[in-house]
């Protein structure tokens, strides 16, 4: 059953990461790609970097572009599509603070093109001082667009007492192109200086999860992967 979850369209941005790799005649290395800094750039800036799957169809964190973690929470696969989540800086974020910037990693491990993906960004409960439902903090979400370099809003999506926060998807529908092909986005989240309730120190956690798109179900775990975070007041 659906409870009532409570959404914000607030803000987050756009980075697309593509890095195709294919053969042609003549053994012709086509490389696409782009930045991995995380940051605004102007078009021409650097050097586009590629990603392809290995013979066993997976790209550690490191070489994929994605700092190494300890934390096996950070990465997870469904159905073919390996999605890891990993901090830009740090991971403490408190109302009224800085954003705290973050990554997503799509990577097709597949033979063949995925398509129609689903991908919901949600945050999720917090041992904040939150009552009820222990959702987060209000705040706001905010996606890298790559084609402006500027910060554009995306759904701020909380996790409460059901799954109808799934329905709430990052971005429209799209396609991962098989031969290993890298999608990323650059995030940014930020908790509202005023809240409803007193804020108190706790943890909580930035969700990914991928998602059927004709049934607004979740593909294999959920969430795919979480990247832990702290609240403080």
């Amino acid at each position: 059953m659906l409870h009532r979850n409570a959404t914000e369209g607030t803000f987050m941005v756009i980075n697309y990461r593509f890095a195709a790799l294919a053969a042609s005649v003549g053994a012709i290395l086509v490389l696409v790609g782009c930045s991995t800094s995380g940051r605004p750039t102007s078009s021409g800036s650097s050097i586009p970097q590629t990603q392809s799957a290995s013979p066993s169809g997976q790209v550690s964190p490191s070489s994929s572009g994605v700092p190494a973690s300890s934390d096996p929470r950070r990465t997870g696969k469904a159905d073919g599509l390996q999605i890891t989540i990993y901090p830009q800086e740090g991971t403490t974020v408190r109302p009224g603070g800085p954003p705290m910037r973050f990554g997503i990693t799509l990577l097709n491990t597949t033979a063949n093109d995925i398509a129609q993906v689903g991908l919901v960004v949600s945050l999720g409960h917090c041992s904040c001082g939150s009552p009820e439902q222990h959702m987060m903090p209000r705040g706001s979400m905010r996606m890298l667009d790559q084609n402006t370099n500027t910060w554009v809003a995306a759904p701020y999506v909380r996790e409460a007492g059901g799954m109808d926060f799934i329905l709430q998807t990052l971005v429209p529908p799209f396609d991962v192109k098989h031969g290993g092909q890298v999608v990323t986005y650059d995030l940014e989240m930020q908790l509202d200086a005023k809240q409803d309730f007193t804020v108190s120190k706790g943890e909580g956690a930035i969700n990914v999860t991928r998602t059927d798109v004709a049934t607004h179900n979740p593909i294999g775990t959920s969430p795919t992967a979480s990247l832990r975070i702290s609240v403080e007041p």
